[in-house]
C-alpha cells in the first residue's frame, strides 16, 4: 500500500523548503494543503504569535467517530543551514550536497505521516479517530509543544516521530533538562596598574568549575558548560563572565540535587573572592519514563512483529514534544525515524526506513 516514489517525492519537496525554528511559515502553508488535499480538517493555533514566530502548529483531524484517538507529531522546524537545501539521492540514501543540513530531523516524521493518511483515504482503511500535529520551533525549547493545547483533543496515546536510529526503536523514557547562564560579577581595575584593587570574574568562574560536577555525572545524568563570555579588554581586570549551563537527568531528584549543588559551591566561591552571582538556571522540561507494559508501547511492539520489523524500548539522552505531551497526562513514545547524523552537513536518511516507518505507523492505525 505504500507508494515509495511517491514518498520520496513528498520528502525532498519538503527538506528544499527552510524552515528554521520560529520562520516555518513556509513549510506551514505546504502542509495546510497538503492535509486539506488529503481530507482532513485543517487548523493552526496561535503557537507562532505566543513564541515569536511566523507559523502556529499545524493541526489536522482525520475523524472516526466512537473510537479511541491517537496522536501524530513531527516537529517542522530544522536546524541551520537550512537557507537551499539541495538534496542528493544515491544508492537508496537521501543526504545534502555537503552545503547545509538534510532536515531529516523531522521531515522524514513529517513524511512517514503524510503518506499514512494517504494509504488511509486511498484503501478506505478503517481507522481511530487521528489527530495530527506538526510543531514549531521543537529545536529552541520545545515551544510549539509547551503552547498546543492537546488537552482539548481528549487524545488516548501518542506517537512523536522525532528520535534518530532505525525503525522499531522505541524511546520509553528521556531526561528533564535545565538551562540558562550563570554571571559571576567581579570588580573591574587597570590590569597593569593596580590589579590588586580588581576582582577577576574569571578567576571566580575558574575556582567554582573546579568544584562542580561536569559531564558524565552517573548512568542518569549530564552536567555541562557550552559557553563562556566576558570582559571588555586585555588592560581591564575582567568585571563580568557568563556561563551558559545544562544539566540533564532521568531523575528529577536527581537534577534538583545537582543544580541546588552547583548553585552552593558558586556562591560559597564568590563570597571567598568578593563576587556576586546572579543564577539564572531554569528546568526547560520535565522527563518521562513509562514502563514496557503500557498499552502504547504494546501497540507500536505488535505493530512492528507483523511486519518482521525488530523493535525495543530505548532510553534517550535527549528531549522532544514527547516529554511535553507525557508532562500534560498523555503517555507518548518517541518512535526512530532513521534519520541519521542530524545537525550536521553529512545529515542523511535511509528510503528504506522512510518506508518502513510508514508501514508501521499504518500497522498502528489497523490496531
Amino acid at each position: 500500500m505504500i507508494r515509495e516514489t511517491r514518498l520520496v517525492e513528498n520528502f525532498l519537496d519538503m527538506v528544499k523548503i527552510s524552515s528554521p525554528s520560529k520562520d516555518e511559515r513556509a513549510m506551514g502553508d505546504y502542509l495546510i494543503k497538503v492535509l486539506e488535499e488529503i481530507g482532513l480538517e485543517v487548523k493552526e493555533d496561535n503557537a507562532g504569535e505566543l513564541n515569536g514566530g511566523n507559523c502556529g502548529n499545524i493541526i489536522g483531524i482525520l475523524k472516526a467517530p466512537g473510537k479511541k484517538r491517537l496522536l501524530f507529531s513531527a516537529h517542522m522546524d530544522t536546524v541551520v543551514p537550512c537557507e537551499k537545501v539541495i538534496p542528493v539521492v544515491e544508492n537508496g540514501i537521501v543526504k545534502s550536497d555537503g552545503t547545509s543540513i538534510l532536515g531529516g530531523d523531522d521531515k522524514g516524521g513529517i513524511a512517514s505521516i503524510i503518506e499514512m493518511l494517504r494509504v488511509i483515504k486511498e484503501n478506505n482503511l478503517e481507522h481511530p479517530e487521528i489527530v495530527v500535529v506538526f510543531s514549531i520551533a521543537e529545536e529552541v525549547g520545545l515551544l510549539g509543544s509547551k503552547s498546543f493545547d492537546i488537552d482539548s483533543y481528549k487524545v488516548d496515546f501518542g506517537f512523536i516521530l522525532d528520535s534518530s536510529g532505525k525503525p522499531g526503536k522505541i524511546v520509553t523514557k528521556a531526561p528533564s533538562a535545565a538551562r540558562g547562564t550563570i554571571k559571576i560579577i567581579g570588580k573591574p581595575a587597570h590590569a597593569g596598574i593596580s590589579p590588586e584593587s580588581g576582582i577577576n570574574a574569571l578567576t571566580v568562574a575558574a575556582h567554582a568549575i573546579t568544584k562542580i560536577k561536569l559531564g558524565r555525572i552517573d548512568l542518569e545524568t549530564t552536567s555541562n558548560i557550552g559557553l563562556v563570555s566576558g570582559g571588555q579588554a586585555t588592560n581591564i581586570v575582567m568585571p563580568s563572565v557568563v556561563l551558559d549551563y545544562e544539566a540533564r537527568s532521568l531523575s528529577n531528584e536527581k537534577l534538583n540535587y545537582l543544580l541546588e549543588e552547583t548553585f552552593e559551591t558558586f556562591k560559597v566561591v564568590c563570597k571567598e573572592f568578593g563576587a556576586k552571582i546572579e543564577w539564572n538556571i531554569k528546568v526547560e522540561y520535565p522527563g518521562f519514563a513509562l514502563e514496557d507494559n503500557e498499552e502504547v508501547i504494546e501497540i507500536v511492539k505488535i505493530a512492528c512483529k507483523k511486519l518482521g520489523i525488530a523493535s525495543e524500548t530505548v532510553s534517550s539522552g535527549g528531549g522532544s514534544d514527547t516529554n511535553i505531551y507525557n508532562s500534560k497526562g498523555i503517555p507518548c513514545v518517541n518512535l526512530a525515524v532513521g534519520m541519521s547524523k542530524v545537525h550536521t552537513l553529512e545529515e542523511y536518511i535511509e528510503i528504506k526506513d522512510l518506508v518502513d516507518l510508514s508501514k508501521i505507523l499504518i500497522e498502528i492505525i489497523k490496531g
